[in-house]
């Protein structure tokens, strides 16, 4: 197979990434500028999150289909409108909206890039996902960056150039998704049953839930959790790269070990830090402590997200890659959306008490998880036609 010029996919997807992290500083600003409630906030934080969840569930058969020219297109322009309508947005609504634009982008190009990324095999797939969550997290930790260090040229000014880098970028990566060669069946929404009925599939999307349900609260609420610890906008900032920088480096070393051991044998030593540090945050009472337990959330997602990746990649192979990653993602992006809704209004009414019962939320979900991956061996989504190429 011809290899693929990866580098505008990773930027690319580095940009859509830091085109949400933007935000999470300036959502107090936000909530004081123009008056809204926390629920209000909540709704905002979430809608990107939703409305990636739902545009790939509606749209994942095409792109395992091979007709992926409209769904790039799509996110392209949504990836570019959103910031824009976020920095001009003064109502509730018009955020809201400008933020499931940013996640309309996001997750489209997500299953486009998975699908370029595996190409014609699966083989290998855990190290190149995990390189995409890498770029992933670093775009979410330089959202914020960007956010402080352009904070002085206006409110718009790092919307703007995010928008701007990714109408330069976005398009050359569009174009080597587009001409890269793929692995493709005759997917249709039955699939999306079947897969739902297969064990592996079932434990990923519950850890899933569990990464996505603490991700979802950490970012409706750490500028608020973190400024009421007495942290600066640079603090916040210093706080979330503690949090991100293990996801730097580690989900390909994660994505390698994962493939050759197995996901579910990597899925449950990585819940065993994950929880720990979501219940840290709720005891956190100085900056230090909130920092050292980011550090130990980093490092465990790496490795949870990427175990539940490749359980499903262990079923669905290159050929369905992009139906069995809706799924996943679909699981992560609803329980995102609703801790982020949430969050706000829990954190208003009993503060830190929030971390503490998401880390319990987790508990009951990995243990589930743990059942259902020893509820027995899956063997490969079958039967398989021979991949057609795009």
């Amino acid at each position: 197979m011809k290899r693929i010029r990866v580098w505008p996919i990773y930027l690319t997807n580095f940009l859509l990434t830091s085109s949400l992290g933007v935000v999470f500083v300036f959502l107090e600003d936000v909530q004081t500028e123009n008056s809204l409630a926390d629920w209000e906030i909540g709704a905002i934080a979430a809608n990107g999150f939703a409305a990636a969840l739902v545009v790939q569930l509606l749209l994942a058969p095409l792109a395992d289909r091979g007709r992926s020219t409209i769904l790039a297109v799509i996110a392209l322009i949504a990836g570019i409108a959103g910031p824009i309508g976020f920095a001009y947005g003064s109502s509730m609504l018009v955020l809201a909206a400008s933020r499931g634009l940013s996640g309309i982008g996001l997750g489209l190009f997500g299953l486009l890039a998975r699908k370029a990324l595996l190409g014609l095999d699966a083989t290998g797939g855990g190290a190149k996902l995990g390189v995409l969550l890498s770029t992933a997290v670093a775009g979410f930790i330089a959202g914020p960056v960007i956010g402080a260090a352009f904070e002085p040229l206006g409110f718009e000014a790092p919307f703007l150039a995010v928008s701007l880098a990714l109408a330069v970028l976005g398009i050359p990566a569009t174009r080597t998704m587009l001409r890269t060669a793929i692995a493709t069946a005759p997917v249709d929404y039955s699939d999306l049953g079947r897969l739902l009925a297969r064990p592996k599939v079932q434990a990923a999307m519950l850890i899933q839930v569990v990464v996505f349900g603490f991700i979802g609260v950490f970012d409706a609420v750490v500028d608020r959790f973190l400024t009421d610890l007495g942290a600066s906008t640079g603090q916040v900032a210093m706080v979330i790269l503690f949090v991100g920088a293990p996801m730097l480096i580690l989900p390909r070393f994660a994505g390698n070990l994962a493939e050759r051991m197995g996901g579910a044998r990597v899925m449950l030593p990585a819940l065993l830090g994950l929880i720990p540090a979501m219940a840290g945050y709720g005891v956190a009472g100085v900056l230090t402590v909130a920092a050292v337990c980011g550090f130990l959330h980093g490092v465990s997602e790496s490795f949870a997200s990427i175990s539940a990746q490749v359980l499903v990649l262990e079923v669905t192979g290159a050929p369905r890659a992009a139906v069995g990653s809706s799924l996943l993602d679909a699981a992560g992006l609803g329980a995102a959306s609703v801790a982020a809704a949430a969050a706000p209004i829990v954190y208003g009414a009993s503060g830190q008490w929030v971390f503490r019962w998401m880390a319990v939320f987790g508990v009951v979900l990995g243990l589930i998880a743990v059942q259902r991956v020893r509820h027995g061996s899956d063997k490969p989504f079958a039967p398989l036609p021979e991949p057609a190429v795009s």
